[in-house]
């Protein structure tokens, strides 16, 4: 066995892993080195398909049966782990390397307690009795920011946040050596995303693991790993300290990469999408696995398969060319460079104006819309209770601009743009497209304005029919509505198609879905939803289940067509550096409500509403140069059902007033806080909520609960001492406090609305 060192927890060499098919094998991995200090944050990014999932699996030997590793080492703690099998490799499991799946959701058993579920984990290795092991798993809920009683929950009483951060906890509950993050946020919103990361961040140093996080957005990487590899194809190729890598790429994959992604700060400068997809891994190319992409690529790169060139302290690049990166680099930063390629692979490169729109004929009107949701009391029965998903809004599209939608998840923003193309049924309100009311149109007069307004939906795997052929697909909308026969259909299919980028549009009217890439995939959801020249668009989340290198080309198609065809877009998303590179106009939702809405650099530069700056230090940045403080504590979004008092944002606003709605669940929250940070409070008993009220018992008197209360009010927020009437009733303390409306918007410049008491009406 190879001596790795005491400063080396994982080494991995040469490591192969293929997949059998009855075609031959798919070298999925084909030959890739990468180590990982004791307490190191290691990246492992790069688009679908690449290998950086299976070459995680097979960190823990949990690859399908199809998989098998027909050479290289995997070195953990002193000891090779691909000869490993059966009950040797189950206890390194768990106890050594533990895992974090990408989707939560599914992590869980739905059918057993979350508590029950991490005793299980600790029991399987370690012998420790049901007491001592739940003490510990308060203790792990406690470390990832949860009250200790949500052990006893099952997952679906969970928010998507709570159950990723049970994971983790799950995860750390046997404190193992090396923790494997395989996408961990990717299904979370950006606020839930950076609690999780900065909690994942504390815990890694707090205990010494190491961190194996494996993603396609390297915002996320540059925020959280100290080294990153870059993989594609199968292979490594660059890796070093990841603000070095990304500020300074050597390889021209990493510099497409860098490229595609936008940023906050560098929102105006023009993304540059990589085309062409990843090599077939069935029958790799011979030389550099991405020369078939690559600007700068030459003979040589598609014949001779390029060595990793020592480029810097701790730095490696797979290039032959390491002497020309300042030339490579002032290229890649060109749309022409990667539109050649384009050329090359006949796939067009896009671009939009930078131009943002403003007035013009307006297309479509909301006033007043709501979409209330009755919830179920009883197992027949329907209650009062409803989810007010939307409660409300106000807002116009004009003609020819890009409307952003932005929040969290539970924001509204999805039944929102459904509603504007009317899949669902309002509850009150009106919908004005062009002076009609089409909040209520049945039949024949709803087809005919479907004729306006087109959805293109967040999943382009689940959107297309995989029973019709694309040229099917994009010419259906015509078919149900009657607007084009036989050559004539063909071709203004033709025309959509390569309207969306796809050109020649002969080479793809024929196939099916599963025969395209994502990102083919969702501009034949664009083209189907142009094909008809709408109106107005609403894009739900296009981009958010796309590799970075194809984001950019979906983004710049949106303004291309707004430029090129005068289509407006409602463009629905909670990653405002996307939003802020198309978007002219932004509107920010909360809990049903707008907040903020107003010319999209005004909104994000000038973030006058506390929730807009919530959602801006929560977006991880890309640029190397920014260092963003953690986000440990910003809450959740309270349930739908049981809208707070007054804002609906005040018990996460770190400005909020006496007169923001504080309310009894409030002080509820607080003492929840102080037990969860382990302070005794033994004056107090178990609170009880009436309305807006919440009463105390005090079995040590009413002045020594309020002795104990003050402090705990004040830690939680000090307008929430100030908003409460404390009363003595016998042997408890009553906290009354009053009704608030929720704040109206306010117009604090021209275009410009906050919803927040902090500006004058």
């Amino acid at each position: 066995m190879r001596d790795i060192g005491t400063d080396t927890l994982l080494d991995v060499r040469d490591l192969a892993i293929h997949y059998r098919t009855g075609a031959g094998p798919v070298q999925a991995v084909d030959g890739i080195d990468f180590t990982v200090a004791p307490g190191e944050a290691l990246g492992l990014v790069g688009e679908s398909g690449c290998g950086k999932t299976t070459a995680a699996k097979a960190m823990l030997k949990l690859l399908p049966p199809n998989g098998l590793i027909p050479r290289g080492r995997i070195d953990f703690a002193g000891r090779d782990l691909v000869p490993l099998t059966g009950e040797a490799m189950r206890r390194v499991r768990w106890k050594e390397i533990a895992w974090i799946s990408q989707a939560a959701m599914n992590a869980l058993d739905p059918v057993y307690r979350v508590g029950d579920q991490i005793l299980e984990a600790m029991q399987a290795h370690i012998r420790i009795d049901r007491r001592e092991g739940w003490a510990r798993a308060e203790d792990l809920f406690r470390a990832v920011g949860i009250d200790p009683s949500r052990l006893r929950a099952y997952p679906h009483e969970m928010s998507g946040g709570m159950k990723q951060r049970a994971v983790i906890a799950m995860a750390m509950a046997l404190e193992p050596q090396l923790l494997i993050a395989d996408e961990p946020t990717t299904a979370l919103d950006v606020v839930t995303q950076a609690q999780i990361l900065s909690r994942l961040a504390r815990l890694r140093r707090e205990r010494g693991m190491a961190l194996l996080f494996i993603t396609h957005d390297i915002s996320v990487v540059v925020q959280t790993c100290d080294r990153v590899a870059v993989m594609y194809g199968g292979r490594i190729m660059e890796t070093g300290p990841v603000r070095q890598v990304f500020g300074a790429p050597f390889h021209p994959y990493t510099m497409g990469l860098t490229n595609a992604f936008p940023t906050l700060e560098g929102a105006q400068r023009e993304l540059i999408s990589i085309p062409g997809t990843p090599p077939d891994l069935l029958n790799p190319p011979a030389g550099c696995r991405f020369a078939e992409r690559c600007p700068f690529a030459t003979d040589r790169c598609r014949a001779e398969e390029p060595e990793a060139h020592r480029v810097g302290e701790g730095r490696l690049s797979a290039c032959h060319y390491p002497e020309r990166v300042e030339e490579f680099r002032r290229t890649a930063a060109t749309n022409a460079a990667w539109a050649e390629v384009g050329r090359r692979l006949s796939e067009e490169v896009v671009t939009g104006s930078r131009r943002p729109r403003t007035g013009g004929t307006e297309v479509l009107r909301v006033e007043g819309l709501v979409k209330h949701f009755p919830v179920a009391t009883g197992l027949f029965a329907r209650g009062e209770a409803k989810v007010h998903a939307v409660d409300g809004i106000d807002l116009a599209l004009n003609e020819g601009e890009i409307l952003g939608l932005a929040g969290e998840s539970g924001s509204g923003k999805t039944t929102t743009g459904e509603m504007l193309v009317r899949l669902q049924e309002p509850t009150d309100g009106r919908i004005l497209s062009e002076g009609t009311d089409i909040a209520h149109l049945k039949g024949a007069d709803l087809k005919a304005f479907r004729r306006r307004a087109q959805m293109v939906f967040q999943d382009p795997y689940q959107t297309l029919n995989p029973r019709f052929t694309i040229q099917d697909i994009v010419g259906e909308p015509l078919k149900i509505h009657g607007l084009a026969k036989g050559a004539e259909r063909r071709a203004r299919v033709v025309q959509a198609l390569e309207r969306a980028g796809l050109k020649p549009a002969d080479t793809y009217m024929e196939r099916f879905p599963h025969e395209l890439s994502g990102g083919q995939r969702q501009r034949v959801a664009i083209a189907r939803a142009i094909v008809l020249e709408p109106r107005f668009i609403v894009a739900d989340e296009p981009v958010s289940m796309l590799d970075v290198s194809i984001r950019a080309g979906v983004l710049n198609l949106m303004r291309h067509f707004r430029d090129a065809m005068g289509i407006s877009f409602v463009y629905v998303s909670h990653d405002l550096p996307t939003i802020r590179y198309v978007a002219d106009r932004t509107a920010i939702m909360y809990l049903g409500e707008i907040v903020e809405i107003g010319p999209t650099e005004k909104v994000i530069a000038e973030r006058r509403h506390p929730y807009t700056q919530l959602l801006l230090d929560a977006s991880p940045e890309p640029d190397p140069t920014v260092e963003k403080p953690p986000l440990e504590s910003a809450g959740e979004i309270p349930s739908a059902i049981d809208i707070p008092n007054g804002c609906r944002f005040h018990n996460r606003c770190p400005l909020a007033t006496p007169d923001c709605g504080w309310e009894g669940r409030d002080v509820i929250a607080a003492l929840a806080d102080w037990d969860l940070a382990g302070k005794p409070r033994p004056a107090i008993g178990k609170p009880r909520r009436d309305g807006l009220s919440v009463s105390l018992p005090a079995p040590q008197g009413a002045a020594a609960a309020r002795t104990e209360l003050i402090p705990i009010l004040r830690a939680r927020h000090p307008s929430l001492e100030a908003a409460a009437r404390i009363e003595e009733a016998g042997d408890a303390l009553v906290l009354r406090f009053d009704p608030k409306p929720s704040p109206r918007r306010r117009r604090i410049a021209e275009s410009h609305e906050v919803a927040c008491l902090l500006y004058p009406e």
